[in-house]
């Protein structure tokens, strides 16, 4: 438990601080963290009869990454980022044909699955932060800090709930330990940290209310669709660099499913 709580301080303290002082800071640590996450989804299936293209799905997935974070400070930049990604994606079909791997089909599918698991969001949420361009200091971090703030509520009293009084299983299927009485919990935690921090930024009561419900419905099954991947090939774990944690896909499984939903929402509905 001393050794989950001390890598999670770390971790919280590391994602906080990428998110509210530099923006070349924010484009790194995340940066990392999706490479590492796609590394980890990559190997998940090591012991499948699905071999994807790891060294070619990580390479494509840098070069978007690295173009599209370049675009921030060169805007010319930002038209050759969707040419570039559709030529690279093209490139992974081509590839397999002379890979003469079994399942070439799988092979393509788990790897382009890849980028759009972990990828597409860290694109998305690059995009919901405003910087200064001239001191490169984040000037509007609430958008992206709310996601996080709202799923650690979710996460840390769905946990507390359900162990403390926990009896109805959610998905038993998929995970034994999920209960309806936790999934509660964990919303209720979520909806009142979205009212505190909808008052403090003056934001809408409203928004942050329904940002609340969806980030834990969504987080909740975010999580349940990562467990489904990790029985399917039989895997406890989807790494081991974080000491009681697992691995790095396991601590943002839910943020990448919900930060395309949140995105629409704040840009399309709420704006």
């Amino acid at each position: 438990m001393w050794q989950r709580a001390i890598t999670g301080f770390f971790f919280i303290l590391t994602i906080i601080l990428a998110i509210v002082l530099k923006i070349w800071l924010f484009q790194i640590v995340f940066g990392v963290l999706m490479i590492l996450a796609l590394k980890e989804f990559y190997t998940l299936f090591k012991a499948t009869d699905t071999q994807p293209q790891v060294a070619t799905g990580i390479t494509s997935s840098l070069v978007i990454y690295i173009l599209f974070s370049l675009s921030f400070y060169w805007p010319v930049l930002s038209k050759h980022v969707l040419a570039i990604s559709i030529v690279l994606f093209s490139a992974i079909a081509l590839i397999e044909l002379f890979r003469n791997k079994s399942n070439p089909f799988q092979n393509i599918g788990i790897t382009i699955s890849g980028l759009f698991y972990t990828l597409l969001p860290i694109l998305l949420l690059n995009l919901m932060i405003e910087f200064d361009p001239t001191t490169l200091w984040i000037t509007s971090f609430w958008p992206v800090l709310s996601i996080f703030i709202l799923i650690w509520c979710s996460d840390t009293f769905a946990y507390l709930v359900g162990r403390k009084i926990g009896k109805t299983k959610l998905f038993e299927r998929i995970s034994p330990k999920k209960s309806w009485e936790g999934f509660i919990g964990g919303m209720i935690s979520a909806i009142i940290g979205g009212l505190i921090i909808a008052y403090f930024t003056d934001e809408s009561y409203l928004k942050y209310t329904v940002f609340a419900i969806i980030i834990s419905a969504v987080g909740t099954a975010g999580d349940l669709v990562e467990s489904m991947l990790k029985r399917s090939v039989n895997a406890k774990d989807s790494g081991t660099i974080l000491p009681g944690h697992g691995g790095i896909l396991d601590r943002i499984d839910a943020i990448l499913i919900i930060i395309p939903i949140i995105f629409y929402l704040d840009y399309f509905i709420f704006n």
